[in-house]
């Protein structure tokens, strides 16, 4: 049989064709840094999504909230017959409660037309809860809220303390949400105080690996301003 593809060296015949064991070292070495760095990259590009996702979730979450208690706290006071008395009952710095008559039937007495938002722990988590004296407990609004604050300003916009002995006196209301995301993030601190539109700080720094996001709105209260 021929021998193609070897030569003859000091009387032996040696394969011309192959891999010695430092090349196969070599190149094991080669391939296993490319994975690492492809790994790394993969690595980076999940952190950033999964971020990212969290930052979305949290937007949402605190936008919605939001949203709730502008909508009640803009209509209290509503009074079409004059006969309700409807107003701001309770003005605290973490809670609120107002009725409004909706139905123009001259009370405030039915679902939806008294309102009280405060936060609450059920299972060892925080939430922002929403309570009327038909449901008689905290309804969730959202989970995992850090801190809820109140603000209420008179007619010539000065902060009235809290809580405010005179609700009559209030003509809108500044509200300040910290919402935490529902998971830690190994590669990020949070070591941030979180703080009002009067520069008070209402949470912090927790540092922990929780991402946060503060939202802060002011209402007018139209229904109160006489």
């Amino acid at each position: 049989m021929p021998n193609i593809g070897k030569k003859r060296e000091g009387g032996r015949w040696r394969s011309s064709h192959g891999f010695t064991l430092v090349e196969l070292l070599i190149a094991v070495a080669i391939a296993g840094i490319v994975m690492g760095g492809i790994y790394s990259v993969f690595l980076s590009q999940q952190s950033s999504y999964e971020a990212q996702a969290q930052v979305t979730a949290l937007e949402q979450k605190v936008r919605a909230a939001m949203y709730f208690m502008q909508r009640d706290i803009s209509m209290a006071g509503c009074d079409p017959t004059g006969n309700a008395n409807a107003g701001i009952l309770t003005a605290g710095s973490h809670s609120i409660r107002l009725t409004e008559d909706l139905n123009s039937n001259g009370d405030s007495t039915e679902y939806n037309e008294d309102v009280t938002y405060d936060l609450y722990t059920t299972g060892g988590i925080q939430k922002l809860g929403r309570k009327s004296p038909f449901t008689a407990s905290n309804q969730p609004v959202v989970e995992d809220v850090d801190a809820l604050d109140f603000l209420y300003f008179d007619a010539a916009g000065n902060v009235l303390p809290t809580p405010v002995s005179d609700p009559s006196r209030i003509r809108s209301v500044q509200i300040t949400l910290v919402v935490r995301g529902e998971k830690t993030d190994r590669h990020f601190s949070n070591t941030t105080i979180y703080r009002n539109q009067a520069g008070t700080s209402i949470f912090g720094p927790a540092n922990d690996h929780f991402r946060r996001r503060l939202l802060t709105a002011e209402v007018m209260c139209r229904n109160l301003v006489f």
